[in-house]
C-alpha cells in the first residue's frame, strides 16, 4: 500500500498534542517494564526506537529524528 497524499488532511490544526521525542532515549532493559508492556517499534538506517503503546494512545503522533532524518509516527 502506498501513501495517498490526496487523502491526507494537512491543512487543519492538529487534533492531538504531538509527542516530541528527543535524544537517544533509554535502553529498554533498564526501564523495568512488565513483560506484557506493549511497544510500538520502528527502525531506520539500522537505528531503532520504541514508544510505549499507552503514550501513543494519548498522543497519536510522535516525531523526532532517527538516523539523521526527521520522522513522524502515527498510531
Amino acid at each position: 500500500m502506498t501513501f495517498d497524499a490526496e487523502r491526507a488532511s494537512l491543512k487543519s490544526p492538529d487534533y492531538f498534542q504531538r509527542f516530541r521525542v528527543s535524544g537517544e532515549g533509554e535502553p529498554i532493559h533498564e526501564l523495568g517494564l512488565k513483560p506484557q508492556t506493549q511497544l510500538l517499534v520502528f527502525e531506520r538506517g539500522g537505528q531503532r526506537r520504541s514508544l510505549l503503546r499507552h503514550q501513543m494512545i494519548y498522543h497519536h503522533v510522535a516525531q523526532g529524528e532517527l538516523a539523521g532524518e526527521p520522522y513522524l509516527v502515527t498510531f
